[in-house]
């Protein structure tokens, strides 16, 4: 990728048109995860098949390359209630952290780990009690629940059993962008104060994200297949 263009990239605000652009055709962190899933017969694994979901997700990239629109479909209230209390839930973060104003970055752009391959973190920070620079994945979920279940990740191995979806979201995050830690953070307003946020650090995991580079080289290569192909008839 042009240094050029990734500069520009990170002045591109995240949810705006520009930013839905720049992500076409991309592996995103909110979906990579999909790509880790086995199909469901031993044969169809060691045959090196995908599974149904990564297959759905590496065409719905090349769709978007092909169409040049997002295949993202997420609506509802669930939705809404996220967005509504991001945000606010962000800002508790940064205060439970003591991360200072200039060392706090909300909601930066998307960022490249490789031509097909990237991320938009909530935010980046200081963790002062540890004096690392982290960034942040914040879940507000509209089912009280899930942030039950949130409460229960105290570490990477917490996480990956709780959730692997966020559990390599966070990883593809720390990957792009040099980190080491990630605090994974679960917001609730309705809940008695002391249980309206839960913050865990998570760190990296070499092996698994090992593994899901390899899985991303060869859902690339199997994305422009399909892309090639599909122009050619």
């Amino acid at each position: 990728m042009n240094q050029y263009i990734q500069d520009a990239m990170m002045h591109i605000a995240q949810n705006s048109i520009a930013w839905d652009k720049i992500r076409l055709g991309k592996f995103t962190g909110s979906g990579i995860s999909a790509l880790m899933t086995d199909p469901r017969t031993k044969a169809d694994k060691d045959a090196g098949k995908w599974s149904q979901t990564a297959e759905k997700y590496i065409i719905g990239k090349a769709m978007e390359v092909i169409t040049g629109q997002s295949n993202d479909d997420a609506f509802g209230r669930a939705i809404e209630w996220g967005n509504e209390w991001e945000e606010h839930a962000i800002e508790q973060v940064r205060i439970a952290l003591n991360s200072p104003a200039d060392r706090t970055d909300i909601k930066p752009s998307f960022k490249l780990f490789n031509d097909y391959t990237g991320c938009s973190p909530d935010a980046l920070m200081y963790h002062s009690a540890m004096g690392i620079e982290v960034g942040v994945e914040v879940k507000c979920p509209f089912n009280s629940v899930n942030h039950y279940m949130h409460s229960r990740v105290v570490d990477g191995a917490s996480l990956y059993d709780v959730n692997e979806d966020y559990f390599y979201q966070v990883q593809l995050n720390m990957l792009t962008f040099n980190r080491t830690h990630w605090v994974f953070a679960s917001y609730d307003p309705r809940q008695p104060e002391h249980r309206m946020l839960h913050l865990s650090l998570i760190e990296f995991d070499s092996e698994r994200v090992g593994q899901l580079l390899e899985r991303i080289e060869r859902a690339d290569a199997y994305r422009r297949e399909i892309v090639q192909k599909w122009n050619a008839l």
